[in-house]
């Protein structure tokens, strides 16, 4: 396309009869190179809508007192559950059980979960780490963190529970992890539905409410609070579990945004002089946990890839020890990170 000047260069060198021919083609031309740009603006604007939707999930599912039946899919797996959620002065309170297969229930009350299982056997445990966000899976509040490494889109509207909705894709800028969609409600911003979806765009798993209803004091009915259970004493410990900060066993090589957010030591009774040690890793949405065991000459229980659904594991031996790298992320990706643990004798345990 010829630049102003040159188009004003060609006017003037034009036949009087056609100048005015001329300065319209200049404008047309001209008119047709800014129009060129529009597209990349109205994507950046609906990046930025989809991000603005995306912070209204967020913040519905940890606001908003509702209740529901949602149905979860992955692979030939499905189950429902009833789901019951409040917040208010006393902070937020969940509560969930299954309406199909095995008898459980489960109760998040701030920091404590308490795990209801058949035969009334109860498990608690407290943790100031525990932030997760109720449905259908943690996402971080600034949601700049997952911008290197994944795009929003809008995608169209949509009905689900008999409500109107709106519906945000997350996708992956390469192929190291999945992708995510999410059915919002027109009205709240709660997710309503929501897939998990691989680099071919087939799902792998998904969530969706049957019915929702907001209510402002929802009926949780919480079983009474139930103090944390005694620390066991050493002797009748299973196992002991300790923050690592010295190893001999680093991960040399992760996707791009991935950091390490966890290291732990477990100690049993049975061999406390070979402990296992599990790392976790996370992009902010995808997550990866690495498990390194000592074999003591058994049989390893994994060596190479395997699945279940949306998860992903490959495993091998190394130093002795058994190393499964699992995590609901592509094949390619527990590969690549079992291929970089190593071992080095420069750790101190």
């Amino acid at each position: 396309m010829p630049s102003g000047e040159d188009a004003n260069l060609i006017a003037h060198r034009a036949a009087p009869g056609t100048v005015q021919r001329r300065r319209s083609l200049i404008v047309a031309l001209q008119l047709a190179a800014l129009l060129s740009l529009l597209p990349a603006a109205r994507a950046d604007s609906s990046q930025d809508e989809a991000r603005r939707w995306l912070e209204r999930m967020i913040e519905a599912a940890h606001t908003l007192s509702y209740e529901g039946t949602f149905v979860y899919v992955q692979g030939q797996h499905l189950e429902a559950m009833r789901v019951t959620h409040s917040s208010g002065a006393e902070g937020e309170q969940q509560r969930m059980f299954s309406l199909s297969g095995l008898e459980r229930e489960v109760v998040v009350a701030n920091n404590q979960v308490t795990c209801m299982l058949p035969a009334k056997q109860e498990m608690a445990f407290q943790s100031p780490a525990y932030r997760r966000s109720p449905l259908p899976l943690s996402l971080p509040k600034e949601l700049g963190r997952l911008e290197h490494q994944y795009r929003f889109e809008l995608l169209g509207e949509d009905r689900v529970a008999g409500k109107k909705t709106r519906i945000v894709v997350i996708k992956p800028r390469d192929a190291l992890r999945f992708g995510y969609q999410f059915w919002l409600d027109d009205e709240t911003g709660m997710v309503l539905r929501s897939a998990l979806v691989d680099e071919g765009e087939r799902v792998l798993e998904q969530l969706m409410f049957t019915d929702l209803q907001f209510k402002s004091e929802p009926d949780l009915k919480l079983p009474p609070s139930t103090p944390s259970p005694p620390a066991p004493e050493p002797a009748q410990a299973e196992s002991e579990v300790e923050q690592v900060k010295q190893s001999h066993w680093t991960v040399t090589r992760l996707p791009a945004g991935f950091s390490q957010v966890m290291h732990n030591r477990f100690k049993a009774n049975a061999a406390p002089q070979h402990p296992a040690e599990h790392l976790v890793f996370t992009d902010g949405l995808a997550t990866v946990s690495v498990f390194l065991e000592p074999l003591g000459g058994a049989e390893p229980l994994l060596e190479g890839p395997a699945h279940m659904g949306a998860m992903n594991a490959f495993g091998k031996v190394i130093e002795d020890h058994q190393l499964v790298v699992v995590g609901e992320v592509p094949q390619a990706t527990v590969a690549m990170i079992a291929s970089s643990v190593k071992f080095s004798k420069a750790g101190d345990r």
